[in-house]
């Protein structure tokens, strides 16, 4: 799961605190998948320079981890709000057609998760 993050997103730490935090919910991101959460605002850890690229997207040099993980989001996911979930394969194939944005219904949650869980058991990819 890439959750498309940030340090000062209030509603990213709504999502953690009352649904992450719901007993089923963390039962299955436990028990069933690996959580990359991605910064969009670190801003105080550069990029080495052969790592630096300039971002068509964004319209300047990508010199920080959190332009990075902006451009990734906009470049291959096509989104730029947060928290935004992806669901992908080890291979980075999607599991779920399209990402996840805040929403602090539980159930609504834990069918999403259960969901991209049946398509990775099933091979069913987007």
């Amino acid at each position: 799961m890439l959750d498309f993050t940030g340090i000062n997103c209030p509603n990213c730490r709504k999502m953690e605190g009352s649904v992450w935090s719901d007993p089923e919910v963390m039962k299955r991101l436990k028990e069933n998948f690996v959580i990359v959460s991605l910064y969009i605002d670190v801003h105080d850890v550069d990029l080495q320079p052969g790592e630096q690229y300039y971002s068509s997207v964004l319209g300047k040099q990508i010199t920080t981890l959190g332009d990075k993980n902006v451009d990734l989001q906009i470049r291959v996911y096509n989104a730029n709000v947060q928290p935004y979930y992806f669901f992908l394969d080890a291979n980075e194939k999607r599991l779920i057609p399209e990402g996840y944005g805040y929403n602090a219904d539980v159930n609504k949650f834990i069918k999403l998760l259960d969901t991209a869980l049946a398509n990775y058991t099933s091979g069913k990819y987007f």
